[in-house]
């Protein structure tokens, strides 16, 4: 593929998987308990944007900021939205120099420590806002709150990377990502010498 078609491609690609990351908080059921909140698939188009390219990962990130910005949400949950830019950054140049993780037990490992990343940047993101005044309880407890966050968060991150990488390798039997690219294997062709 020359350079001008893979660079178009990728720039559909980002500008759809954005207007999804938008979209999926105005339409999907959630679960709100503010701060927090749980909207099914909200995390795909980023996790996708993670196995395209680190540029396309931010900008499905804070094209998701937008959609929950603009959803109605309370504004923490946007400030949660906000700091997706760091996991999905962080780990899409982790991918792109570690391709061996886009498949099997690696990869678990990996969606298991973007989890663990994804939910503690929202769980600072959230005792920031308390503890600054910017946000408050409305009389619910801190570590109750926290727990929902923590175990709740990380148990989205993880399906929502599942889910992610099911559609990623779907799309791939059609139209091949480079990053699912098997890396090719050195084979020795022994030739016999009389």
């Amino acid at each position: 593929m020359n350079k001008n078609r893979k660079q178009l491609t990728q720039l559909t690609t980002a500008a759809l998987l954005t207007a999804l990351a938008i979209l999926i908080p105005q339409v999907m059921p959630k679960i709100v308990i503010p701060p927090a909140s749980f909207t099914l698939a909200s995390h795909v188009p980023i996790m996708i944007g993670m196995l395209i390219s680190p540029l396309v990962a931010v900008i499905v990130a804070l094209g998701s900021t937008l959609g929950f910005l603009i959803s109605g949400l309370p504004i923490e949950i946007t400030f949660r939205a906000l700091t997706h830019v760091i996991f999905a950054l962080g780990g899409s140049i982790f991918l792109w120099k570690h391709r061996n993780y886009t498949h099997g037990v690696k990869f678990q490992i990996f969606n298991i420590v973007i989890a663990l990343i994804h939910t503690l940047c929202e769980v600072a993101i959230v005792a920031f806002l308390l503890t600054t005044g910017f946000s408050n309880l409305n009389g619910r407890s801190l570590t109750s709150l926290f727990i929902v966050l923590g175990i709740g968060g990380f148990i989205h991150s993880i399906i929502d990377f599942n889910i992610a990488m099911f559609l990623m390798q779907a799309i791939n039997k059609v139209y091949p990502f480079e990053i699912l690219k098997e890396k090719p294997t050195l084979t020795l062709n022994k030739t016999t010498q009389k």
